[in-house]
Order: structure tokens, then sequence, then C-alpha cells
């Protein structure tokens, strides 16, 4: 057992002799007098004597442990064991349980019952029983081996801090993070001398014991948000395995958090309620900075109709804004940025990026309370070729701002160059003007330049590597030669797609040419039997949208009525074995779950391969019709085909907009770019770092920070500018907060102590390092002895 103050025990020893002098000296001397007619009531006397004197032993017992109780409350004393101090506390409710009988027993056997008293002595006694079999009940119940110790015993303790971008949320002119550092150093102020301290952000970062204390301060101190957050239970797992090893017996873990349920999800989370199970002696505390009601505005992702355009192409950019709190209204804005190719550069070890703006939207928003709103911006201004960078962002002060921009990056380039192959009988119409409708191409503005071919022409065209797209329609049999040169174009990057239809069959079955070996490579099998209806009960339908080439579609994705489009005619396709050499997989299915169309990536290109053609609004005499794909308001069919050429022509390759973390990748092909880049990060006190090429391809995979990353190149002795944008994840900005449950899930139900001040921090941390106290025990029973003794000053002697 410690004290506190453990030299008032002895001056405490000196104070309880004072009632027992006193009861001694004060004790009445006998007079002797001559009266023999009263030998009764001498005997009488003499048995009252010994009531008395029993009576008076007893008032001098309680006076002297009221004394008693007020020196060891005063003391201060507390236990090393937690259920050592339990049992304790136990047996002090048991004796001041006990005491309070033996006074109802004594008022009882009075001659002349005092029934007040004696109702007072029962409620208590009473009271007592009651609250002692509640606390053996639980202390019996619940498994504590909790040892605990000096509190001036140096410990080694563990500080896991978070710093994800949610700590950035600002309240009362503080980000929840300062806050966090605050606290965390007054933690480290509060630590006994020698103790070692380990302070763990959540930043990926491994775990040491620092120096000394004012090393562990510096390191709260200089702590920044992350953008690449490491879940606290995988930061509490690396903390505890140093933690396990250190060599003091008090091991405490604070865990500084806001919070949110973003900061505790993870696949770590049942190996450290685990561990924590194994080792519970040491001390583990919560200390919650968040805000419970957060007010703020945020961005969502943004989506681009495209990343690359044409010279005189347009582009369309949307986003959600989201309310949590009150209804509210901002403005959103969009800034493109203009090139500099002076810029970025180095200046006194800072980065100067280009400062001028090529052109600049707003819009006026309005969101209800928890709430959101899409907006879009549409950019149809003629660019030259190049790399462009943007923003858009929410004007005005926010709880949390880091979630108030996102960025982006499109490139502009030259027209992607499509052929369009297509025998007598198949008209070519219905591609050409759905990728580049006449009046595009009028005003120069059309994304794809095309060209068109009919078959013949097509066979004797060799020089299929100008074209970043080819287009079969409803082709006639080709020979092997053709197929494996398309095979070959495919392989060094090209697309390829193919509409089957009515010209792959002869007398009802599939030509022999399109079942040739170099056939089914292309085609991704043997060509079966013809699928025909004429009930108007066969369509489209699309089973998975997570594909690219569903990205149009994702808006508005319940409302295609595909039903509408009947599919009277299409192909059927026994798949070869070549799945695992050669990546395929079906993108879309007709209604009878038969397949519809196929992708297969050969080398560096892709081919898609529809099993009905698009080539059928207008119908030979005589001729069956196989669907309604482009009859009436064909949007369907519309944004289908667009985005089977997007996909085709691969203007997804390069990762122009990514999100933290992710790898930045790029082709580079040595004949039109240079070897090597100069990289700036967004940060301006970031210097660039040196970027080259490898295989005609650059990757970079340090994206930690968002915002716009740019390269710096020379080609042809001018500067050449390129680089991509990099956005939070919706994620990390996420204000959810954790749930108890979910906590306790983590950390074990009853197994931390949660806190917000320092005061309840000081009172936990006391409790857990020093010991248990007594100090609100023996008050308690010094009030109940106290009270006895005035009842029996002022009760038994009554009328004496």
């Amino acid at each position: 057992m410690i004290w506190a103050n453990g030299m008032i025990l002895g001056l405490g020893g000196l104070l309880i002799a004072i009632p027992i002098i006193l009861h001694f000296l004060m004790q009445p001397k006998p007079k002797k007098l001559v009266f023999p007619a009263l030998r009764f009531l001498k005997e009488r006397q003499h048995s009252s004597r010994s009531r008395l004197r029993l009576r008076h032993w007893l008032l001098l017992l309680l006076r002297c442990l009221l004394i008693g109780l007020l020196v060891l409350a005063l003391a201060g004393p507390t236990v090393a064991s937690r259920e050592y101090g339990n049992w304790l506390t136990l047996g002090g409710i048991g004796f001041s349980g006990l005491l309070v009988g033996i006074v109802l027993l004594a008022a009882w056997f009075r001659s002349n019952r005092n029934w007040v008293l004696i109702g007072i002595l029962v409620a208590l006694f009473l009271g007592h029983l009651g609250y002692g079999g509640w606390a053996a009940t639980q202390l019996l119940g619940t498994e504590s081996g909790e040892i605990l110790g000096d509190g001036q015993a140096p410990v080694a303790a563990l500080i896991v801090i978070d710093i994800s971008p949610r700590m950035q949320y600002r309240l009362e002119n503080q980000t929840r993070l300062e806050v966090a550092q605050e606290i965390s150093l007054w933690l480290i102020s509060q630590f006994p001398l020698e103790s070692q301290v380990c302070v763990l952000a959540t930043d990926h970062d491994r775990a040491f014991f620092s120096v000394d204390v004012a090393a562990a301060s510096r390191r709260v101190e200089t702590l920044e948000t992350t953008f690449v957050e490491n879940p606290i239970p995988a930061a509490l797992s690396d903390g505890l395995t140093l933690l396990e090893k250190a060599p003091q017996e008090r091991k405490e873990i604070y865990i500084v958090s806001d919070l949110t349920k973003q900061s505790w999800v993870g696949d770590n989370t049942k190996p450290v309620l685990r561990r924590l199970e194994k080792n519970p002696e040491i001390s583990l505390f919560v200390i919650d900075v968040g805000v419970e009601q957060p007010i703020n505005f945020a961005l969502a992702a943004l989506e681009l109709s495209s990343a690359e355009i044409s010279e005189k192409g347009e582009f369309t950019i949307s986003t959600q804004v989201n309310r949590i709190g009150g209804a509210a209204q901002r403005t959103l804005k969009l800034s493109l940025e203009k090139p500099d190719s002076t810029r970025p550069i180095v200046r006194d070890g800072v980065t100067i990026f280009p400062d001028q703006l090529l052109a600049e939207q707003t819009k006026t928003v309005d969101v209800r309370e928890n709430s959101s709103v899409t907006e879009s911006f549409k950019f149809s201004q003629p660019l030259p070729v190049g790399t462009y960078h943007g923003r858009i962002e929410i004007e005005g002060q926010d709880g949390l701002a880091v979630d108030n921009e996102r960025y982006f990056t499109v490139r502009v380039r030259s027209a992607w160059k499509i052929l369009a192959v297509h025998p007598v009988n198949v008209s070519p119409r219905n591609l050409i003007s759905t990728i580049a409708p006449m009046v595009n191409r009028e005003l120069g503005s059309s994304q794809y330049d095309c060209t068109v071919l009919s078959q013949a022409e097509f066979l004797v065209e060799e020089k299929l590597g100008g074209y970043d797209a080819v287009f079969l329609l409803n082709p006639e049999p080709l020979t092997e030669p053709i197929w494996q040169r398309l095979t070959e174009y495919v392989n060094q990057g090209g697309g390829l797609g193919i509409f089957l239809g009515s010209n792959a069959a002869q007398g009802g079955l599939a030509d022999p040419s399109f079942q040739s070996p170099a056939a089914q490579q292309l085609l991704t099998g043997r060509l079966d039997q013809q699928w025909f209806t004429d009930q108007r009960d066969l369509f489209l339908s699309p089973q998975d949208t997570s594909h690219p080439l569903y990205k149009s579609f994702r808006q508005i994705e319940t409302g295609v009525p595909w039903n509408r489009f009947p599919i009277f005619l299409h192909w059927g396709i026994e798949p070869d074995d070549r799945a695992t050499e050669l990546p395929t997989q079906a993108l879309l299915s007709f209604s009878n779950r038969e397949p519809a169309i196929i992708e297969r990536r050969i080398g560096n290109g892709r081919v898609l391969v529809m099993l009905t053609p698009i080539s059928e609004r207008a119908v030979e005499p005589g001729r069956r019709i196989w669907n309604e794909l482009f009859i009436g308001k064909f949007l369907p069919a519309w944004l289908l085909v667009r985005a089977m050429t997007a996909y085709l022509v691969q203007d997804d390759v390069e990762s122009l907009n990514i999100t933290v973390g992710q790898v930045a990748s790029f082709d580079n092909d040595l004949r039109q770019f240079p070897e090597s880049y100069q990289l700036f990060q967004p940060r301006s006190d970031k210097p660039p770092t040196v970027l080259n090429a490898a295989a005609n391809s650059l990757k970079y995979r340090f994206t930690e920070y968002p915002g716009q990353y740019r390269l710096k190149g020379v080609w042809s002795g001018s500067p050449l500018l390129r680089g991509f944008s990099v956005n939070l994840p919706a994620s990390s900005t996420d204000l959810t907060r954790v749930e108890p449950a979910e906590l306790d899930g983590v950390l074990g139900p009853e197994r931390y102590q949660l806190a917000k001040q320092r005061d309840e921090i000081q009172r936990q941390q006391g409790t857990a390092r020093v010991g248990q106290e007594f100090y609100g025990l023996l008050m308690l029973m010094m009030f109940v002895v106290f009270a006895v003794e005035y009842l029996m000053s002022n009760r038994f002697y009554a009328g004496r």
C-alpha cells in the first residue's frame, strides 16, 4: 500500500490519544455515602455502572475511529492492485456495516428503546448490506488482475496520433491536429522521469522510442497531416510490438484521435484486439479531440467526359457538392490554367508555378440540410495540343477546407484517326454519324478523323499503323493473311472493332474463313449458330457496369430502355481455350444470357467483337433485319458505339487523374517524347526530382499529396510539358463518427478509458498508474461513524 502523505499517520496517532486521555481524566470520582438502607440501590448502581462503562468504551471507540478515518483519508492511501483495492473497499464497507450493526444491537436491547434511533440505524445497516452485496457481485463477476504501481515509477508510453486529412477540421480557430498536439505535449510533460516515450503517427512510420522526452516533444511539434494514411489499428499493432519489448513494468498507450470512422477501419482490428487481451497490464487511453456534430461542405470525385480531347473538342466535368449541417449557399468555381513553357521553375529554393488562367466559370449552388447537389461544367473552347491543368473549388470558409477543392488534368491531342471498313451492301453511316457528327466535322471540332474504305479497297491497304482504331462493319469473308495482318495491328497497340452480321454466313452457317485459327484468335472463339426470334423479347442486357465501357451510362444506368430496341438475330460463339493466354471477357450480354460484346486483349491492343451489326438503319429488300438498335430515338446505341470507340482508341490508358497513393503511368514513345523529365510536386517547398523513361513508359509512385504534378522536359530544343492530377478519395474526408460498438470491436469492451478533457485524462491516468484510492470510501465511513457517534451521545444518555 502506498501513502501520499505518510507523516500524517504519525500525527494521527497522537490525535487518537486525545479522546483516550480525556476519557480517563473526566471519569467521575466515587463518593462514599453511609446509607445502609440503600444496599439494594447500590447493587443496581453497580449493574448500571457496568452498562454505562460499556457504552462509554463504545463511544470512545467511535471517537477514536472518527479521528483515525480522518487521518487515513488525509494520508491518501492507494494500493498497487486494482483487484486488491476492490477487496479492501468491500472490507471497508463490511466493517462500517458491522459497526452500524453493533450499535443497532445496543440500541435494541436497551430497556427504553428509541424507535427513531433504531429506524435510522436499520436504514443505515440495510444500505450497507445492499451496497456490499452489489460490490461483491461486481468483484466476483469481473476478472481484473491489472497490476498498477508507484505514480513516480518510469513508464513505457506509446502515443498514437491520428494525422489523417480529417484532423484538419477547424473549430474555434484550431484544427483537430493542433488540439491533438497540445494534449500530446501535455501528456509527455506528465510522464515520470526516465520514462520512455514513443510518438507514433498514422503515416506508415516505424515505431521507436525517442532519445528523451524533449525529443518526443519535438516529434509531436513537427507532425503534419498525411494524405496516405495508416489506419489506427495498423499503427497500434506496430506500436504494440515495440511496447511489449520495453523493460518497464508500467506500460501505457494513448490514442489521440478525432474518432472518425475511417481512422479505425482496416484488416488489423482482430489481431490488435487479441494482443491487447494478452497484455492486460498495459493501460489504454483513448483521447477524443473530434467534433460530435461537424458542419462541412465537400466536393465528391470529379467525373470527366474524357481526359483526352481533340484540338476543337469539348469536355464536361461534373461533381457532387455534399453538405453536412444546415442548408446553405456557396459559389462553385472552375479554373483552367494557362500553360507556361517557362514554368514551373525553382527560384531561391521555392517552385514558381504558372499563375495565369485560360478560362474561369462560376455557379451558385444551394444545398439543403444534410444533402447533396450535382453540378456540371462544360468547356468547348478550342485548345492547342498540350496538357492542361484545372481545378473546381467551393469558395468561402468551411470547417474542413481540404475537401473543398478538386483537381483535374486533360490532354488535348490531334483527332484520333479511325478507319471504317464496309462491304458494298453495308452502310457506314450509323458509325460515322455517331462518332463524328456532320456538324462537328464542318466546324472542325470532331474528336475523330474518319476514313471510310470499302472492303475491296481495304484488302489492298497496307498501312494500318497510322490508325488508332479500325472497324469492320458486317465484314464479308477475309483471307487468312488479312486476319493475321489485323492481329499484328492489334498486337502493336491498335484497336479493332468487329460487328458481325449476315455477311459472315454461308448457307445459314458461319463461312469457313471466319473459322480459321487467325480469325478465331480475333473473334475470341468459333462462330456457332445464329439465334433468331420474332417476338421482340430479345434485347441487350448489361449485367455489370463497372467496366470503363459503361462510364457514359452510369448516371442514367437505371433509365436506359434497352427493351425498346429489340434484337431479332445474333451470332452465337463457342469460346476458345486462349482466355488464360489472351485476357477475354464478355462486356455485354443479350437478354437470353448469350454474349453480345466480347473483349480480347492481344499485346498492347484491344479487340471488341459485337455479335449483331450496327448497320441496320436501311435493310435490303428481302433480307431479314437483325436488330432495331438505330431505329427511333437510338440514344442507347449512340452511347454504346461512342463508348466502344473511346475504349478502342485507349483514351483511358494514361493516368491523367488518379487518387493519392496510386501509381501514375504514361506512354513515352521516344520518337515523340524526351527520355528524361523534371517532376514537380504540388508543394512549392519540395524540390523537383528526375523521372526517366523505361521501356517507352513513365511510372511515378510517390503521389503523396493532392494537387497537380508537372513533368517538364526538352524535345527538339523546346520545353515539353506533361503532367497529371492527384485527388483525395472521398473516404479521406468522411467525418462520420465511429460508433462505440465499433470502437469496442477494435480495442475490446471495458478495455480502454475514454476522455476528452485534461482533468478526465489526469484522473483516469492517476487511477491507472498509481492505483486505487480510498479517499472517498474513508470519508463515507467517517460520515457513518460521525452519525452513529452523534446519535449515541445525544440519544443513549438523554434524560440522565
